[in-house]
């Protein structure tokens, strides 16, 4: 959703320069601008169900989105040709949240208290490296967190809504469906 050539995260970028590359060949396109994954937030929160604790770079609200919505929306559009032209408005649940609110939905879902640490940037990259995780990969992860600390992920938008004909499931529900998994 945050395509832009001067986002914090190289994604963005990457789709903004996509969406750029699309306007310039002349051919009429269209570009699903989805909203943040919520399966991604189940991944940064790890074991915090178990564990009741997790720690990450200090970030922003995300309008978390579900995959599933996201799939339904790109069928209603190829659904209904010529609805957008170019980038479709921002797809994004109901409400941006942060991983502090985040880290209370997971306790109301585990009956735990879920607590939050903040780390500095180069102490989580520091960590990410040590597991493995190649720094260039950990430079990008880092790099959500910058966005989400700029609000590049904060806009709420009804279009997923109306795409849908319904309310986007909330991350809560996303969050139980991972948790349960763990």
């Amino acid at each position: 959703m945050g395509a832009s050539a001067t986002s914090r995260f190289q994604a963005c970028r990457d789709h903004a320069a996509t969406e750029e590359a699309l306007r310039t060949c002349g051919v009429p396109f269209t570009s699903l601008r989805n909203g943040f994954y919520a399966t991604s937030a189940a991944h940064f929160l790890g074991d915090a169900a178990r564990s009741g604790r997790f720690a990450l770079p200090a970030d922003g609200p995300v309008a978390w989105t579900a995959h599933a919505d996201l799939a339904e929306a790109a069928a209603a559009v190829l659904a209904d040709e010529g609805r957008f032209e170019g980038p479709t408005p921002p797809l994004t649940g109901a409400q941006a949240l942060t991983f502090d609110e985040l880290a209370a939905v997971a306790g109301k879902l585990t009956g735990r208290t879920v607590t939050r640490t903040t780390l500095p940037d180069d102490r989580f990259r520091e960590q990410l490296v040590g597991q493995g995780v190649p720094a260039g990969t950990a430079d990008q992860l880092l790099g959500i967190f910058a966005a989400a600390r700029a609000g590049e992920f904060a806009t709420v938008d009804p279009t997923l809504a109306t795409l849908l004909g319904r309310a986007p499931t909330a991350v809560g529900t996303v969050l139980r469906e991972q948790l349960s998994r763990a």
